[in-house]
C-alpha cells in the first residue's frame, strides 16, 4: 500500500461522494513503504476534507505490524480532529466498532 494507492482511493471516494460513509478497509496480508510523514499529510488531507464534508469512521484491519503502526499513528492524529479511525488484526473486531457509527434507530 503506497500514500499515492491511499490518495488515488480518498479521491475516488470524494468523486463517489462516500466520504460520509463508514468504512471497513481490508489491508490484511497488504505491506507498506508509508512513512510517518506521509501519514501526517493524509490526516491533513483528511482534516480538509472534514471542512466541506462530514467523514465517515474508518476501520483498518491489518496483519502487517508496520502497517497497524502507520495506521495506528494516523487513528491517533486524526482522532485530534474529530475524525474516527480504528485500526484492527480482524474483521469481526472492526465490524463491531464500526457498529456504533450506524445510522440511528428511529
Amino acid at each position: 500500500m503506497t500514500f499515492h494507492e491511499i490518495n488515488a482511493h480518498l479521491d475516488m471516494e470524494q468523486r463517489k461522494r462516500d466520504l460520509e460513509l463508514p468504512e471497513l478497509f481490508d489491508a490484511r496480508g497488504a505491506t507498506t513503504e508509508l512513512t510517518a510523514g506521509q501519514v501526517r499529510k493524509l490526516v491533513d488531507r483528511a482534516t480538509e476534507m472534514l471542512r466541506v464534508t462530514s467523514l465517515g469512521a474508518t476501520a483498518v484491519v491489518t496483519t502487517d505490524p508496520a502497517l497497524y503502526g502507520l495506521a495506528r499513528l494516523y487513528a491517533v492524529l486524526a482522532e485530534r480532529s474529530g475524525i474516527w479511525a480504528g485500526v484492527f488484526h480482524d474483521v469481526t473486531a472492526a465490524s463491531r466498532w464500526l457498529d456504533q457509527f450506524g445510522p440511528e434507530d428511529d
